[in-house]
């Protein structure tokens, strides 16, 4: 299953949560059981030739792991 980041507009608080897709956007503040809880974009991470890779490590040059910025990001 997913993990997920929130964030309570209420207490202000940020947690993570992992739960299924289905249930992501059903989710209630674990600090103060508020509702206004939204989903947060997270980084996205992955395995690389044995190293923990993430797009927060990935050089300015286009080197995003689209090969160079052919997928339009750069």
């Amino acid at each position: 299953m997913p993990l997920y980041e929130y964030y309570c507009s209420d207490c202000k608080s940020k947690f993570e949560l992992i739960t299924s897709h289905k249930h992501a956007d059903d989710i209630v503040c674990m600090k103060c059981h508020s509702e206004k809880v939204r989903r947060m974009i997270s980084v996205f991470s992955a395995r690389r030739g044995g190293e923990n890779f993430s797009f927060d490590d990935a050089p300015a040059s286009g080197g995003c792991g689209c090969g160079n910025g052919s997928c339009g990001c750069h």
